[in-house]
């Protein structure tokens, strides 16, 4: 008995959460597109990635610019040293350069340098230019990564959207059906206290409106469901968006004699662009090898507290600050490692066989796609045989309910007979308003299969 109670509170409180609920804002398509597009955090990330890429390429632009270096110090230091010479390891290490004489000086002495250097890697045999092109293919490769997350969440936004197409459908039918029932068990109420049925017609007719109640709730909760998931899907994080109208049940979409191939799906030109990158990748690699011709100009000067003249030795700052001493140099060298050739051999191949393993995934994305393209057609066509049979279903199934109620009031028929001829009508109902949607969804998984939404998105506006 308990759980009796529990279960008819449990739906007395669904009904009152659902009676209660806030109007939700109608949206159309065009706009539940666009919000997605503004909205979503992942066509923001990518948005973010594509900014990345293209300041990366503008810093592997700048990499011809020749490097202007400006220095200036003051030391405060002893400058004892030794005929010989160093080496520089890992860490940098102070110059010990300075005056050989036979003891040391400990008193330190001031000193001053400044320099301005100008040094160009005039002719680096394609390497700058293979770094450009590296950055090139990665910020095209994060364009398209950009506009197949932009895609694909249009392509999820219009599928939930159908859906909830379909459930607010549906909660039409339910609430039709429930006004259905109540009628029939007023009418049959009625009969009952007059003495014309037995009581249990009533009983039965109240189980009926109990039963068509149930199907409404159950409907409405599936909508509320969706909404929430295209809300999420659109990127506002609420469940208060409804489909604006039921246009998409008035007419059928008109179906191409031909339709584009996959060849302009965006998930593919990832792909595509993704192993032009790695061969581009490839190629930066190898010249990394060549060497670089480098040109310099160089200027500097110094300032000593030990005498150029007379090796006069002061500790005073102003001695040591000056400078004494000018220079400029102007050369030219040439650099190159020629070490490192077998480490760049294996991993020019790595990138070689990285290049081969998208490829397979592309050649297995466009089996998937081509099936898809494939599945749709077929889709397209029972769906739309199902579409045009459904209307028969509903008007054969409108006609036995009648016949059933009517053959009830004359006496000539049970009421588990109407109540199945009651149950198959809203079926059909339902089944009518799902064969309509389907028609749409299958021709949605057309245009995403083959990588065009205008194929949907042209029927939506000409209706």
């Amino acid at each position: 008995m308990k759980k009796k109670y529990l279960f008819v509170s449990c739906l007395l409180f669904q009904h009152l959460a659902f009676s209660q609920q806030v109007v939700p804002d109608k949206v159309s398509l065009t706009e539940a597109i666009d919000l997605a597009v503004k909205n979503y955090p992942s066509i923001k990330a990518k948005i973010a990635e594509k900014n990345i890429a293209e300041f990366a390429l503008k810093a592997a632009q700048t990499e011809s610019l020749p490097d202007v270096i400006a220095q200036h110090q003051y030391q405060l230091a002893t400058n004892n040293s030794l005929a010989g010479a160093t080496f520089p390891l890992q860490s940098p290490f102070p110059s010990v350069s300075g005056g050989i004489r036979p003891e040391n000086i400990y008193q330190p002495v001031w000193g001053s340098f400044t320099n301005l250097q100008v040094n160009w890697q005039a002719f680096t045999f394609g390497k700058i230019k293979a770094n450009i092109d590296v950055a090139q293919k990665a910020a095209v490769r994060q364009e398209f990564d950009y506009q197949n997350e932009i895609f694909q969440q249009q392509v999820k936004v219009i599928d939930a959207y159908l859906a909830l197409l379909v459930f607010q459908k549906t909660v039409r039918i339910q609430e039709v059906n429930l006004q259905r029932a109540q009628t029939f068990r007023d009418a049959t109420n009625a009969k009952v206290l007059s003495g014309l049925r037995a009581g249990i017609d009533s009983s039965f007719a109240s189980a009926e409106v109990s039963k068509a109640k149930l199907l409404l709730y159950q409907s409405q909760q599936n909508e509320r469901t969706q909404r929430i998931r295209l809300g999420q899907l659109m990127g506002t994080a609420t469940g208060n968006m409804a489909a604006d109208s039921m246009q998409f049940y008035q007419k059928l979409p008109t179906l191409l004699k031909e339709y584009p191939d996959i060849s302009q799906n965006p998930l593919l030109k990832v792909y595509s662009s993704q192993i032009d990158l790695i061969r581009s990748r490839a190629a930066a690699i190898r010249k990394s090898y060549y060497p670089s011709i480098i040109l310099n100009a160089s200027a500097w000067g110094r300032g000593s507290g030990v005498g150029n003249a007379n090796d006069r030795y002061s500790s005073k700052i102003f001695d040591g600050i000056g400078y004494q001493v000018g220079n400029y140099l102007l050369g030219v060298g040439i650099s190159w490692n020629l070490t490192p050739i077998y480490r760049i051999r294996h991993q020019v191949s790595a990138e070689q066989q990285r290049a081969e393993q998208f490829q397979f995934l592309l050649q297995e994305e466009e089996l998937r796609l081509n099936s898809q393209s494939e599945n749709a057609n077929i889709q397209i066509g029972l769906a739309l045989e199902q579409a045009l049979e459904a209307p028969v279903q509903t008007i054969a199934a409108r006609g036995a309910y009648q016949q059933a109620t009517a053959r009830y009031e004359s006496g000539l028929a049970t009421l588990p007979e109407v109540s199945q001829a009651f149950l198959l009508l809203n079926r059909a109902e339902v089944d009518q308003s799902i064969a309509i949607n389907n028609v749409w969804r299958a021709l949605l998984l057309k245009a995403a299969s083959v990588g065009n939404l205008s194929i949907f998105l042209n029927q939506v506006d000409n209706k």
